[in-house]
């Protein structure tokens, strides 16, 4: 789901030269993009519009955040280790983004994403599933669903061989009524914990449910979903203790030493994905006494490599991506996509092969404008540049 900080400058001086404090152990601690290094992308009528600046981009009319053309949800596929390992984006009210090293292409399905958000992308067998669902608050054809709705979906996936969504789970298949939707799971690859919200003229209530496949979750459809899930209520504590974040301490070894080079009063929120994986983690640094709003970061998880990025642009990595050696001998390196104008920012990335994707967005509160994303040459900046060849 998407989260709002609201922060100041970030405060790292491992990109500012001019800071009293130890400079972290980083070779390559400020790489300036180019020309060269980047390509800028916007959404415009259902399609994918090259520009050369986010504020260039074709003008959108202002729309709540789940109701808007955006990039809503991103990450990358595990691959075999002997091609480029895919990366897949959510184009809320539009399709499936798929990335393949630097070749991208935009699959539209207005029947399923016209008037639906979508989010939460997930993986089984390396198969991108995610939620689609109505707004009760913002959504006007929410009340609808009961008469034109004969899908009501919960989940899909997107089938990397025929490039086509399909419905896995639908709410009749919880037992969910039209005035209900599912408007957020946890993933742990065996059971799904979902939250679900019913709204009526009277009043609007949340509940939440255990879903367990007993079938191949991938061999799941509306059809044969029903008979093959075990559905049990749950209570609002165990799904939130699963969507509160934990202590970055607690977060996997390699992402805490990539970013041990952040001084240690930096506070963040990290929401941490793994490639092929369930769904991401959320991970708090903050002082006990620390008042201050953490700022935003996501990070992607990898076998060879792991990599930040916060929301500023500001992103670090280490390791090895698909097909090269491992960046600067193992050492933490940074770089910074370019500044955005004021009320843009940057939300989510993900990575295929050796070209990153970091998607952008015009905001005001919960409104979201111009929206695209900017495609990063990381083979350029971490490597022929750094003289490695």
């Amino acid at each position: 789901m998407k989260h709002r900080f609201f922060a100041a400058v970030l405060p790292l001086f491992i990109l500012f030269s001019c800071s009293k404090a130890k400079q972290p152990d980083t070779e390559s601690s400020d790489v300036l993009l180019t020309a060269d290094d980047h390509a800028w992308y916007s959404f415009s009528d259902g399609s994918l519009v090259k520009t050369t600046a986010p504020q260039d981009a074709p003008l959108q009319p202002e729309r709540p955040w789940t109701e808007a053309v955006r990039i809503s949800s991103a990450s990358s596929a595990t691959g075999d280790g002997s091609t480029i390992p895919a990366a897949y984006a959510l184009v809320n009210r539009t399709g499936v983004l798929v990335f393949n090293g630097d070749k991208m292409h935009l699959y539209a399905d207005t029947a399923l994403f016209a008037d639906r958000s979508a989010d939460n992308i997930v993986f089984q067998n390396d198969t991108p599933l995610f939620s689609l669902y109505k707004s009760t608050f913002f959504n006007t054809t929410v009340k609808t669903n009961q008469q034109e709705d004969k899908l009501h979906p919960f989940l899909a996936q997107f089938d990397p061989s025929s490039r086509i969504v399909y419905p896995v789970i639908s709410c009749a298949n919880l037992g969910l009524g039209a005035e209900s939707e599912v408007t957020d799971f946890i993933w742990d690859g065996n059971t799904f914990i979902c939250s679900v919200k019913t709204e009526t003229d009277a009043k609007t209530d949340f509940r939440y449910l255990s879903v367990q496949p007993k079938a191949p979750l991938l061999s799941l459809t509306p059809v044969s979903a029903g008979k093959n899930l075990l559905i049990s209520p749950t209570d609002r504590e165990s799904f939130r203790s699963q969507k509160t974040p934990k202590p970055f301490g607690t977060a996997p070894d390699r992402l805490k030493k990539m970013l041990s080079v952040l001084p240690a009063e930096t506070a963040f929120y990290i929401t941490c994905s793994t490639t092929g994986g369930h769904s991401p983690r959320q991970y708090l640094k903050q002082q006990p006494d620390d008042d201050s709003v953490p700022l935003n970061a996501q990070a992607l998880l990898a076998d060879t490599y792991v990599c930040a990025m916060f929301s500023d642009g500001t992103t670090y990595i280490s390791g090895a991506l698909f097909g090269r050696h491992i960046i600067q001998n193992g050492k933490t390196s940074a770089f910074r996509l370019p500044k955005l104008p004021s009320g843009y920012e940057y939300s989510v990335f993900t990575i295929s092969g050796t070209t990153l994707y970091a998607a952008w967005e015009e905001t005001s509160f919960y409104k979201t404008g111009r929206s695209g994303f900017i495609s990063v040459d990381l083979d350029r900046i971490l490597y022929n540049k750094s003289g490695d060849n």
